[in-house]
This record gives C-alpha cells, sequence and structure tokens, in this order.
C-alpha cells in the first residue's frame, strides 16, 4: 500500500522573500497611486477655478463691469448676517453693488449653482452654514479672492496678503513696494483698471504647500513664521481674463504671481 505524501508547505525563507517582494511593489507603487491621487485632485480644482472665473466675469458683467468688494476677514464673520465684525464695527462700508458682500462663495454661487465647486478637494475645508436661500453665510471654501484693504489704509484685520503687502512689500523692490492693496487687488475695481488681464490673478487655491505634498509651513521661510525648509510649493489660480494654471515654485514666486500689479 503506498503512503500518501504528506503535504508541503511554504519554507519560513520563501514566506520572507515574499513578503519582501510585497514590501518593495508597495514601497515603489504607493507613491505612484498618492501623485495620481493628487494630480486628479489638482486636475478638479483647476476645474473649479476655471468655473468660477467664468462665474466672476458674468458678474462683473451684471454689476457695472466692477468687480466684487468681499469682506472676507479670516472667518471672523457673523454668521446670522455674513457681513464682517471688524469692518462693521470700524465703521467701513465698500461699495457692494447693491448686495451683500460676504465671501466669493456668496457672491458665485448665483452664478455657479453648485455649493461643491468652491472645494478643493487637496485642501477639504470646511462645511457652509447656508441661510433661507441657501446661500453659504461662512467662508467655508477653499479659495482665496484678491481682496486687501481699502486704499492706502490697513483693514481693521488685514488678511495674510494685505499684510505681507504692507509689511514685506517694500523688501521685494518693484514694482510689489508701494503697499497700496489697490494697485495689486481686484476687488471693488472696474475691469477697465486691469491692464494685463492675462497675469492678473482674481481667485487662487488658499495653500502654498499642499498640492506639492508639504505643508505650508515648509514652503514660508521662517523670516515669514515658517519652519526654514524653503521647500519648492505650488498653487492654482484663475485670471482677469479667465484662464487658470498651476505654479509651482519657492514662497516669493507664489506670493509675487498673486501680487502682481493691476496696471504695469
Amino acid at each position: 500500500m503506498l503512503r500518501p505524501h504528506p503535504k508541503r508547505g511554504f519554507t519560513l525563507i520563501e514566506l520572507l522573500v515574499v513578503i519582501a517582494i510585497i514590501a518593495i511593489l508597495a514601497a515603489i507603487l504607493f507613491p505612484v497611486f498618492a501623485r495620481a491621487r493628487e494630480q486628479a485632485r489638482k486636475t478638479t480644482c483647476l476645474s473649479n477655478l476655471k468655473q468660477m472665473g467664468t462665474a466672476m466675469l458674468m458678474y462683473v458683467q451684471d454689476y457695472d463691469e466692477t468687480y466684487p468688494w468681499l469682506m472676507q476677514d479670516g472667518r471672523n464673520n457673523d454668521n446670522a448676517t455674513g457681513l464682517s465684525r471688524q469692518m462693521t464695527n470700524a465703521g467701513v462700508t465698500p461699495n457692494l453693488n447693491g448686495i451683500r458682500g460676504l465671501f466669493i462663495d456668496y457672491t458665485l454661487q448665483p452664478y455657479v449653482k453648485n455649493l461643491g465647486l468652491f472645494n478643493c478637494p487637496t485642501l477639504q475645508p470646511s462645511k457652509p452654514v447656508l441661510d433661507a436661500s441657501g446661500l453659504p453665510m461662512n467662508q467655508y471654501g477653499s479659495y482665496g479672492y484678491s481682496w486687501g484693504g481699502i486704499g492706502l489704509a490697513p483693514s481693521p484685520r488685514m488678511t495674510p496678503l494685505e499684510l505681507f503687502l504692507r509689511l514685506v512689500g517694500p523688501s521685494l523692490g518693484a514694482p510689489y513696494n508701494d503697499q497700496n492693496p489697490q494697485n495689486h487687488f481686484i476687488a471693488g475695481q472696474s475691469i477697465a483698471a486691469v491692464a494685463r488681464p492675462a497675469d492678473v490673478v482674481m481667485i487662487f487655491c488658499n495653500s502654498y504647500g499642499a498640492h506639492a505634498a508639504v505643508k505650508d509651513a515648509a514652503v514660508i521661510p521662517a523670516s515669514f513664521g515658517g519652519t526654514g525648509e524653503n521647500a519648492n510649493g505650488a498653487t492654482l489660480a484663475v485670471f482677469a481674463d479667465g484662464h487658470a494654471k498651476y505654479k509651482n515654485g519657492k514662497f516669493l514666486d507664489l506670493v509675487r504671481l498673486v501680487l502682481e500689479p493691476l496696471n504695469q
């Protein structure tokens, strides 16, 4: 009578070799998958900006060819009214084109009719607080508007870009050293004030580093409160002529992109 052959399993060495191969493949493929996912998110972000740019061009045609004043001040708005507490308390009454100023998502929502458009998939922002008509009352989205004060007088609560322009602009030299936001930001301006629409930013993604897979602090120099790593960063923006693009580079490259003068 023949004895059955005993079943032979993997040896410990064979198992270790297989595990090592899987670990090597994972180490190679996971970064590739991560880059592919971010590329898809970047494409979505760029599409969002392109659509917001189209909506903004529709807005200025409806409001005497004038860009809106938006009272963004670091989420310090009253969710019940949508108005800026800082600017209201200071008695500032900018030209709101007959409507509440609020945020870029509030102003453009009647044109895009899609709250999700204001969410960059990379940044994953907070959720909107809606009023009775379904319009957002808080600054919930992922995108910044080129807003930075009224004339030479600093805002009651300066946006980071305005603060940078006023305090650091002189060290950047011309044409970024005039310290006047109205020469650089489109808020409240007529389209006639924009001499080079293809170079002037309307709306941009609110991150220096996320699209480059690094933290914002790693991009910002230590002298401006960052970690001092001086990593390459990236952002996306839509310009006054309606085109949108991705821009990578050092911190000051990205700042200059958004601070491009309106009329030079």
